[in-house]
C-alpha cells in the first residue's frame, strides 16, 4: 500500500509575508507568486509533517467548516501548487525527515 502524500514546500523558495499573504519566488525559474491568505495558510502547512486528510482536518476544525469540503479546496490548491512547481515532488518527499520548520502567522 502506498503510504499517503505528506505535501512539503521546495526549501530554495524565497516567501515572504505581508498582511496575510505571501509573495514567492523561484529563484530557479525565475517566477514570483502571489498567494492570497487562504493559499498561504495551506502553503504554510506544507512541511512534510501531515497528510492531506489531516492539513484538511486541522484546518476544518479551526475555521469550523466541514472537512471533507476543506479537503476539496485544500486538495485543489496542493494541484496549483505542484503544477507552478511549489512543492518537492511525491517521490523525493519521504517521510518528512529535513523538512522545514513550520511558518508561524497561520490565522484561525
Amino acid at each position: 500500500m502506498t503510504a499517503p502524500i505528506r505535501p512539503r514546500a521546495r526549501e530554495d523558495l524565497a516567501t515572504v509575508e505581508l498582511d496575510g499573504e505571501v509573495v514567492i519566488y523561484d529563484e530557479a525559474s525565475g517566477d514570483l507568486h502571489h498567494l492570497n491568505p487562504t493559499a498561504t495558510l495551506v502553503f504554510s502547512l506544507c512541511d512534510g509533517t501531515a497528510t492531506v486528510a489531516e492539513l484538511s482536518r486541522d484546518i476544518g476544525e479551526v475555521f469550523e467548516v466541514p472537512t471533507e469540503e476543506v479537503e476539496r479546496q485544500v486538495r485543489s490548491l496542493l494541484r496549483s501548487f505542484r503544477t507552478q512547481r511549489l512543492l518537492v515532488s511525491a517521490t523525493a518527499n519521504g517521510n518528512g525527515k529535513g523538512a522545514r520548520p513550520r511558518k508561524a502567522g497561520a490565522r484561525g
